[in-house]
């Protein structure tokens, strides 16, 4: 079958590779996520990535696959399930952007409404779902105006908060925040300690500068970091995802992986999804 296997360069390439076993799925879709991009800025030769993906079973279900914690160890027990040993487990093997993978993991049945494409969304949304519940509700900003960062205000706005979106790119700001903030939540690499008022709370969700740690001391300020997703919040996903107005993807097939990969690093494209 092909995948999109990544060099020691760091060079996706398209490939042959084995099926990963009989009874593995075919993947229908697989979108492009930031952290697929910092993995081949040191890469590991061999490696097929792609981790939002949309398979199909062999009775014709279409179906999000997925990481799973173990949900009994003390990690799991306190809510820190993405930090599991068993959850760091290959089990989409050997990566979305191919043919087929074999699923160890779980998996949610998706809605017959929603395309496969489309789909792809639902992982990083039960991130996102799981990191909103560390948000203090209230008047929020959003660092970052990607695809994760729309998301992040979406489910925000729709549980009632007042969310502002500040992007280093003013198309994709909602007006430059001239004040502080009790809730922040970074979705790209910016300062939110710089942003957070007096006694308010940082959620961190993707690399950041360091922090100033003395203004959290003197300020009191909450940092809380959040991480991928649990089952439960898959399933508040697929259910949540027909409900919100999200921008389309642009949908390449694999052999074009190299000029979605560009889209996506030049800003041009807000999310891209590849399909066999």
């Amino acid at each position: 079958m092909r995948a999109v296997v990544v060099g020691g360069d760091g060079v996706p390439r398209l490939e042959e590779v084995p099926d990963p076993s009989a009874g593995s799925f075919r993947v229908l879709a697989c979108g492009l996520c930031g952290s697929d991009v910092e993995k081949l800025a040191a890469p590991t030769a061999g490696s097929v990535l792609g981790h939002e993906v949309v398979a199909e079973t062999d009775d014709g279900r279409a179906v999000l696959v997925h990481h799973l914690p173990c949900g009994e160890c003390d990690r799991c027990r306190g809510g820190h399930e993405s930090t599991c040993e068993r959850f760091r487990a290959e089990t989409i093997v050997p990566g979305g952007f191919s043919e087929r993978v074999a699923a160890t993991g779980g998996w949610v049945r998706l809605p017959d409404r929603v395309e496969a494409a489309t789909g792809t969304y639902a992982e990083p949304l039960a991130c996102v779902l799981r990191g909103a519940e560390r948000v203090p509700a209230g008047d929020v900003l959003v660092l970052g105006g990607g695809f994760v960062g729309r998301l992040f205000a979406a489910v925000l706005r729709r549980r009632g908060d007042d969310v502002h979106v500040f992007d280093s790119d003013p198309a994709r700001s909602e007006g430059v925040p001239g004040q502080r903030f009790p809730a922040v939540v970074t979705t790209a690499p910016a300062d939110p300690v710089a942003h957070v008022s007096p006694g308010g709370t940082v959620l961190v969700f993707a690399s950041a500068p360091p922090l100033d740690v003395e203004r959290v001391y003197r300020e009191e300020l909450t940092v809380t970091g959040a991480r991928s997703a649990t089952p439960r919040h898959l399933e508040a996903a697929v259910a949540l995802l027909p409900e919100l107005d999200l921008p389309e993807p642009v949908v390449l097939p694999l052999e074009r992986f190299e000029e979605g990969l560009e889209l996506y690093r030049e800003r041009r494209a807000l999310k891209v999804v590849f399909t066999p």
